[in-house]
């Protein structure tokens, strides 16, 4: 029975356990670091505010102090971030390899002998390798990315509720609704891709396997062609999923510009209205755009 993707997740989620306190620091140092980031602009907002006679709350010399401090300290919380994210990645990575080849063990070559062993080779290889995406770079980037999404909902929303839902239907589209798309969208092509490439394992293996035979028969230019054959095949299929990622990216964008001037017009209407002033315009739109 084919298992879909939540399940997977959830399983892979799973592995994680014995490393959840690096996986909450990694989770709380990108939290606290995306948001120093994204004041190092409100900050910049408030400044011009500032300078433009409206009352921001702190003056001139404390909002560049705050930029300065916001700036190192961001470095320093990516760095740890980054560290923890990697050291959780590659310690699974040891145990997952470890679970493979334990499960190939009690198969045992006479059971494995029906397989392909480019296949195989893939699995212990590149597969398990792009694991580490989804460790380093999937798990905490998801739960950075809602609870930062959230305080900055409640940070606009502070200006005013209208562009705080603005902000929260805007994140909704670009965090969940366009990977979801971009998810169907390439998952016929990523198969594929997946595919050839262990059929190109396999072909090279039983070359290597048969080299005398090739040699013997002279069958080196025919298995070359073929081989360039399965490579430009490849080409062609990746360069089809850099076309689906280039198309997800030009959506993530548009969608952005789109929010952000939404918040922008909305703004000027509820200013004119006088229902919320000049500098919640400003800070509202640059809040939305630099997060």
């Amino acid at each position: 029975m084919r298992r879909n993707g939540f399940t997977i997740m959830g399983k892979m989620i799973g592995l994680v356990k014995p490393l959840f306190h690096i996986m909450i620091l990694a989770v709380l140092t990108g939290v606290v670091g995306y948001l120093f980031s994204i004041f190092i602009t409100i900050m910049g907002g408030m400044a011009i505010s500032s300078i433009l006679g409206f009352n921001v709350g702190y003056t001139l010399k404390k909002l560049f102090i705050f930029i300065i401090i916001f700036a190192v300290f961001r470095g320093v919380l990516r760095y740890i971030e980054q560290l923890s994210n990697h050291y959780i990645a590659f310690k699974l990575l040891a145990i997952i390899r470890n679970k493979v080849f334990t499960a190939l063990r009690k198969l045992c070559p006479a059971k494995l002998e029906g397989k392909e062993k480019g296949n195989l080779i893939s699995i212990i290889t590149s597969d398990i390798e792009l694991l580490e995406v989804f460790y380093a770079h999937t798990i905490s980037p998801i739960a950075i990315a809602i609870i930062t999404s959230l305080i900055m909902v409640l940070f606009i929303s502070s200006y005013n509720i209208y562009l705080g839902l603005i902000s929260l239907l805007g994140y909704i589209i670009v965090g969940f609704v366009t990977p979801i798309l971009a998810s169907k969208l390439g998952k016929e092509e990523d198969l594929n891709y997946r595919n050839e490439f262990g059929d190109m394992n396999s072909f090279l293996l039983d070359s290597l396997r048969g080299l005398d035979e090739i040699i013997q028969y002279n069958l080196g230019s025919k298995r070359l062609e073929e081989i360039k054959e399965k490579t430009d095949n490849l080409a062609i299929s990746q360069k089809k999923l850099k076309k689906y990622e280039a198309i997800t990216k030009v959506i993530t964008d548009i969608s952005v510009l789109l929010f952000s001037s939404i918040i922008l017009f909305m703004g000027i209407r509820l200013y004119r209205l006088n229902l919320i002033n000049y500098n919640a315009v400003l800070i509202s739109t640059i809040a939305m755009m630099s997060s």
